[in-house]
């Protein structure tokens, strides 16, 4: 048995994360219609950083030169999917970190 603690880096295939975010993927929720989507790269692979890439055209109120997102509607946060749930960064200092 492996012996982790919360300082630990753990290599995934494109980057490294501190131990205490594995499980938490990136991901954007619309407040007004609870609809939710796991943050990805420009091939529709899931990102463990946050990109507006993919999300749905109501979602984006601004775009660079080029078409890529670069603002988001007020009504969409940041947040983070784990365990099924939607996680939003506002809560992220009252969580528990383990079980």
């Amino acid at each position: 048995m492996t012996n982790m603690n919360p300082q630990t880096e753990i290599v995934t295939t494109t980057q490294r994360l501190p131990s205490i975010l594995i499980g938490m993927q990136p991901a954007f929720r619309h407040n007004r219609t609870g609809e939710l989507h796991l943050a990805q790269d420009e091939l529709g692979n899931p990102t463990y950083t946050y990109s507006f890439m993919g999300l749905p055209d109501d979602w984006v109120v601004e775009r660079d030169e080029l078409g890529a997102p670069t603002a988001l509607h007020p009504d969409v946060v940041a947040g983070y999917w784990r365990d099924a749930q939607f996680i939003d960064i506002a809560q992220m200092s009252n969580l528990p970190l383990d079980g």
